[in-house]
């Protein structure tokens, strides 16, 4: 089987294409501080200590902003600028990510939750015990700087998806794997900085100096602004890919409601939504471990992420050289299995005070990176696979949305299981009591055996390969009635996360039961 679209494939190592690595490597500075844990947790748990379920409720959030990105999936197809449909919908996007965390650094510095004294953090003080309301405007600031990148995200990723479809079937997938990697290095820069920046006593961390939060955010706009320069100058959609006559809405509409009615789509689509959100829940007790039993402060929490993402970039690299063409079934069930049952491991060792050190609890982030960097290939694989020309950025759009909107769901389920367990208060991780760990180990128990019921959805969702889509979709199948099923099932939990995590944030309702609060 040959290329899927017939033009030659682009050499991206070049000057003139090597815009979308270098945009790639600004895009993973900022995934890593809305996807990754480095600076949430350094910021919102060590500097703010929020409780577990507010924590989760935060990144719940700020990661669902991303869900209403296929928006500019759509309008980047059908709508080009200047002839071109997604540099200027690129520069757009870091504007807005720029402008976004500038507002952050002009907002007034917050004040940590316990008192800095010198060089060292008292926590028997509290300086700031309305670290919740203090937390809000910047929740929402990078949440709108998240919707912004979205925009980044979803147009730089149809072009590399154009440039991915001109690939023979045999090393198919080596642009995104490429392009992965170069995200991970950008995320590595992330890691580093909050660990040398962010490591001084207000953060529990082992310097007597640090900067500002708002330093910090303006030097984040600041490479907003970098990644403008590389949309303009360095990326180039070439002619044939930016001739791009303006489609009717109808027409348009009507090939995309074709891709979406697909079986291979729609199955696509279930597996997407149910494994990621099964797969990511997470009991609320789990930061309240890190951070009070495993005491894991910036200096741990950086190195361990350095290592995770070395990692994922040897991983990658492996998978583009000996692993493009393996079932993808065999290459998740593998890494499900790894993550769950290693995590499990090291929580169990922890929680039952047989090893409890900053950076072997810091150990299951390697193992993480390496599970999350397979399923973003598989993804942006498998969408190449099922969209046609001039409707990548749809395809990718919807499926992202899916992606990311599952995390939400997750952490809304980790907080009902671990409301059960009463294990979101410092209180009981003080006391440490034989009772206070069999709670905190049964949260974490529930929560993993419903990370192995991702399994099934892998083996009865997940097609095996890429030949095998194309030959499914030569079957021309429709699952029209499985479609509108999935559309309503999606907005309904898509709904109920917005409302949940709202109510999660607000200081008033947080304390909520069904939130995973201990009561008010």
């Amino acid at each position: 089987m040959t290329a899927l679209d017939n033009h030659p494939p682009i050499n991206y190592l070049k000057l003139k294409t090597a815009g979308i690595l270098y945009n790639k490597f600004c895009l993973g500075i900022f995934s890593e501080l809305v996807w990754g844990t480095t600076f949430i947790y350094s910021f919102f748990q060590l500097y703010l200590n929020l409780e577990g379920h507010q924590y989760n409720g935060v990144i719940s959030f700020i990661q669902l902003i991303w869900t209403i990105a296929f928006t500019w999936g759509f309008v980047s197809d059908i709508m080009p600028i200047y002839g071109k449909r997604r540099i200027p919908y690129m520069v757009i996007g870091w504007i807005g990510c720029s402008l976004s965390f500038a507002f952050c650094a002009l907002l007034k510095n917050p004040q940590p939750y316990f008192l800095v004294d010198g060089c060292y953090l008292n926590k028997s003080i509290i300086s700031n015990p309305w670290s919740i309301e203090t937390a809000e405007p910047f929740v929402y600031a990078l949440a709108a700087g998240t919707y912004m990148l979205s925009i980044t995200q979803v147009s730089l990723m149809s072009l590399i998806m154009e440039y991915n479809r001109r690939e023979p079937i045999y090393n198919r997938g080596k642009t995104t794997t490429c392009s992965h990697i170069m995200e991970a290095f950008g995320r590595l820069l992330t890691v580093v900085s909050v660990g040398i920046l962010l490591n001084g006593p207000s953060f529990n961390g082992i310097f007597c100096w640090e900067i500002s939060m708002s330093q910090y955010f303006m030097g984040l706009s600041f490479i907003g602004f970098v990644g403008i320069f590389t949309s303009l100058f360095t990326t180039v959609e070439e002619s044939n890919l930016s001739t791009v006559s303006k489609e009717s809405i109808s027409k348009y509409s009507n090939e995309l409601w074709k891709i979406i009615s697909e079986k291979e789509f729609v199955k696509f689509c279930y597996f997407v939504l149910f494994y990621s959100a099964f797969f990511n829940v997470q009991s609320s007790a789990s930061v309240k471990v890190k951070s009070i039993w495993a005491r894991v402060t910036p200096i741990p929490n950086m190195i361990s992420n350095i290592f995770a993402s070395l990692l994922f970039i040897i991983s990658m690299y492996l998978y583009k050289m000996y692993l493009i063409n393996v079932s993808w079934r065999k290459v998740l069930c593998f890494t499900t299995c790894s993550i769950v049952f290693v995590t499990f491991l090291v929580d169990v060792l922890t929680i039952f005070n047989y090893i409890r050190n900053p950076y072997f609890y810091c150990s299951e982030a390697i193992i993480i990176y390496f599970t999350t960097g397979i399923v973003a290939v598989l993804i942006l694989q498998v969408s190449g696979e099922l969209s046609t020309s001039k409707l990548e950025g749809a395809t990718f759009g919807i499926l992202t949305s899916i992606a990311t909107s599952a995390p939400p769901i997750s952490l809304i389920i980790g907080n009902i299981v671990s409301a059960n367990f009463d294990v979101s208060n410092d209180d009981r991780y003080l006391r440490d009591s034989d009772d206070d760990r069999w709670s905190v180990f049964n949260s974490i128990l529930c929560c993993k055996c419903i990370n192995l019921c991702a399994i099934v959805f892998l083996f009865t969702l997940l097609t095996e390969q890429k030949c095998q889509i194309q030959e499914n979709l030569k079957s021309l199948m429709k699952w029209p009635l499985r479609r509108n099923a999935f559309v309503a099932i999606y907005c309904s939990v898509l709904l109920l996360t917005v409302v949940t995590n709202l109510f999660t944030l607000h200081p008033l309702t947080s304390c909520s039961t069904l939130l995973g609060g201990s009561g008010c």
